[in-house]
């Protein structure tokens, strides 16, 4: 088995948590507990101030009302921990010279101070005291500018780095994703990138997290940290951080095992011969392709797309569909808009509904426990940004932020002539299995944008048809995305490098989907010795 028969578990390791979020904790910690394994708190010991001349600052270093935050922090860790169900740990954004060193997020195996070292050695040395780890992210903006110095590096401190948050990407700068998301920071550019780190030879673990300043935890589209573990425990987690037995993702869970001549994420052998890479990868989409990287180059891609059919016959299959709820009245319409609640109801006939995943970004979300033919929920999106927003304030193109919709993917074990019930806000639609997976489909509350345009605008039904292209603009939509079966989400993978160079070489993956959804897998570290005789 690829997985050594450790098991998978999800968090966020980028949550930050602003002074004035403390008395909220508890309903961060709720929402954590709803959808992810486990949760490594960052608070964020900044305050925003004002200059006399009116420039908007933020504070440097350690402040007496951070340390009074810090207890209650650690309380709230303490209470939230329930081994074997939900696991916390205590950490900040470390608040000393970041521009110098670049920004690290610090967290506790049990609790530690809140530091206030102003150099990254100096927090070294107090981390090794403390059993503690620094973890660089966003490191791919200008080094000097908050990207990460790799001059000062402590693989033992820093086990692994955050590959991808809101920021977007700090691959590298010819690698998928852009970092363009925080116009402020912005560009990414050569020097602090993690493959920058990797080629001068330090043995980093990668990860992906979300760096959300909502207070709610696991934003969809900002990253997630996957963990292959023993137990859902501190002792196993931390043992797995310490090991690198940890991946990064973008918004969807996919997931990823994956070996080198037996050797898991993150470890160190050697070889005399070839290097066998084996992986078993299960996305919640199409994959599109899987690349090797050998020494940070593409040494192989295996593209899945196009390889697999729809399943025929009335045997049972299993599939995976995905709805998205969202869109709606936008103010540049002058239209006066506010937060949509959304109750819908999945069914199935026959057949099992095995699973239910949620895809969420901000609190107001509920899914109720599913049964084996049918599930309930009720969704709460944010109106859509106008055209003119900000580009930091907009996750998807065309003016809709990550927080206008919410999905939800349904995994289900039943017979192409099976049918799918779907009612949403008094919406509804009935397909057959078949169905779903030949084609997508959108359910409209068109006559709703009709006289919502009417009454707020005082139009009369002269003024405006239903058909006009404005109600359709205005109109909030559910999509019911093409559904993918079992050999579309799943890839067996095997490759064989019958050629390693001499010397140090690591390999790592990077698995994509059809929907742009991306995993990037840890390195696995082989050193090639040539056989004597």
């Amino acid at each position: 088995m690829l997985n050594d028969g450790l098991q998978l578990y999800w968090g966020d390791m980028h949550l930050n948590l602003h002074p004035h979020q403390v008395p909220m904790i508890d309903r961060t910690y709720a929402a954590a507990r709803s959808h992810l394994d486990f949760l490594p708190i960052a608070y964020y010991p900044f305050n925003s101030y004002k200059s006399p001349q009116g420039l908007s600052l933020e504070t440097e270093g350690q402040d007496d009302s951070f340390l009074k935050d810090w207890p209650a922090i650690l309380s709230a860790v303490r209470r939230y921990d329930e081994p074997g169900r939900f696991v916390t740990f205590a950490g900040y954004e470390w608040h000393g010279d970041r521009r110098r060193f670049g920004d690290h997020n610090v967290f506790y195996f049990d609790e530690g101070p809140l530091d206030a070292a102003t150099t990254l050695p100096d927090l070294y040395a107090n981390l090794r005291k403390n059993n503690g780890i620094a973890i660089p992210h966003h490191t791919g903006y200008r080094v000097g500018q908050r990207g990460k110095n790799w001059d000062y590096y402590d693989e033992d401190l820093s086990p692994f780095v955050e590959i991808f948050s809101d920021h977007g990407s700090s691959e590298g700068c010819n690698t998928p994703f852009t970092m363009d998301r925080v116009a402020s920071m912005g560009p990414r550019v050569s020097g602090g990138t993690v493959q920058e780190g990797l080629a001068r030879g330090y043995r980093l673990g990668i990860i992906a997290s979300g760096d959300n300043h909502s207070g709610f935890p696991g934003v969809w589209g900002n990253g997630l940290v996957a963990v292959w573990a023993a137990e859902l425990t501190r002792e196993g987690l931390w043992q797995a951080f310490r090991s690198r037995q940890v991946y990064g993702v973008t918004g969807d869970r996919i997931s990823l095992a994956f070996k080198v001549n037996g050797l898991g994420m993150g470890s160190v052998g050697k070889t005399e011969g070839i290097a066998d890479i084996r992986a078993h990868i299960v996305g919640c989409h199409a994959i599109d392709r899987v690349e090797v990287l050998r020494n940070e180059r593409v040494l192989y891609t295996y593209c899945h797309a196009g390889t697999w059919q729809v399943p025929g016959g009335d045997g049972q299959i299993r599939l995976k569909m995905r709805i998205d709820c969202g869109w709606g009245p936008s103010e540049f319409y002058g239209l006066k808009t506010a937060n949509r609640v959304w109750r819908g109801r999945l069914r199935i006939d026959r057949g099992r509904l095995v699973n239910v995943q949620g895809c969420l970004s901000r609190f107001g979300q509920r899914i109720e426990e599913p049964t084996d033919r049918e599930c309930s929920w009720q969704l709460e999106t944010e109106p859509r940004p106008y055209h003119g927003a900000r580009v930091s304030e907009v996750g998807w193109a065309g003016g809709t932020s990550w927080t206008n919709r919410q999905a939800l993917i349904f995994e289900l074990e039943a017979s192409p002539t099976d049918h799918i019930h779907l009612t949403i806000d008094g919406e509804s639609a009935v397909f057959s299995v078949q169905e779903a997976l030949r084609r997508s489909r959108v359910l409209a509350a068109t006559d709703e944008s009709y006289n919502t345009i009417s009454q707020q605008l005082r139009l009369s039904p002269s003024d405006l048809d239903k058909e006009d292209e404005v109600v359709w603009h205005n109109a909030y939509k559910t999509k019911v995305h093409v559904a993918i079966p079992e050999s579309g989400y799943t890839v067996p993978f095997h490759f064989v490098d019958g050629s390693p160079p001499e010397g140090w070489n690591w390999y790592r993956l990077r698995v994509s989907q059809l929907n742009g959804q991306m995993a990037w897998s840890s390195p696995i570290w082989l050193k090639r010795a040539v056989r004597s005789g």
